[in-house]
């Protein structure tokens, strides 16, 4: 039976006031402008992208096994996703951003724990320490690995790199990288990426169904062939 992660909705609602504060605060610039705001937005905007990628898996897969992961991760995400629906699309009144990078962004979002869903339903349902720890590891690893890649990359690799548009992956990269675009048209580049990412999600989920499916039809080990 699934079940209405109430306690989810009440920590995710102090984690978006919370990233509101951090990046904002409570008082209006002295001089309000789409400038003076934008850039605790894309803050602001990464701080929701941690929640999601690391604090939302990190919180499920310390918690006793779930009956029915893939249902019960799916409803999380609706939940999850509802929610930035109402952070994001109002960022418009205080930042210049057109509705095609405001799409963006809210995609990128969405891709993104989308596939960090994908790792949680994984492992939730298992009683082992191992496939929990592992899929951790890798919401962990999907959500900083482009940040530190990308700082290592600006420390080894010359200016103008071509290889550095390779180490700015990863859901942070990705919304600095829409964030800073202002009122100018998404790139034919990004939207590559967001096709990217929305084929990731395909693999991951229909992996993900095609091998619970295997693993529930087959017999107990209890059972007697014969019978």
């Amino acid at each position: 039976m699934l079940v209405l992660p109430r306690g989810l909705i009440l920590l995710a609602s102090v984690w978006l006031v919370a990233s509101w504060i951090l990046a904002i605060g409570l008082r209006a610039p002295v001089e309000p402008s789409s400038a003076s705001y934008t850039p605790g937005v894309g803050l602001m905007l990464m701080c929701v992208a941690i929640g999601l990628m690391i604090a939302w898996p990190v919180l499920r897969l310390s918690q006793s096994p779930i009956p029915l992961p893939i249902r019960q991760t799916l409803l999380d995400l609706v939940v999850l996703l509802a929610l930035v629906q109402v952070v994001v699309w109002p960022l418009r009144l205080v930042t210049p951003w057109p509705p095609a990078r405001t799409f963006a962004l809210d995609a990128t979002l969405a891709g993104w724990a989308a596939l960090a869903g994908a790792m949680v339903a994984s492992a939730v349902g298992s009683t082992r320490a191992g496939p929990r720890n592992l899929a951790m590891l890798a919401c962990v690893s999907m959500c900083l690995a482009g940040p530190a890649a990308a700082w290592v990359g600006v420390l080894i690799s010359p200016a103008g790199d071509p290889a550095q548009n390779l180490l700015r992956i990863g859901p942070l990269m990705e919304i600095h990288a829409i964030t800073e675009g202002g009122s100018a048209p998404v790139t034919p580049q990004r939207w590559r990426w967001l096709m990217l990412l929305t084929l990731a999600n395909l693999a991951a989920w229909t992996a993900l169904i095609v091998a619970k499916l295997v693993i529930g039809s087959r017999p107990s080990p209890s059972m007697d062939p014969s019978d």
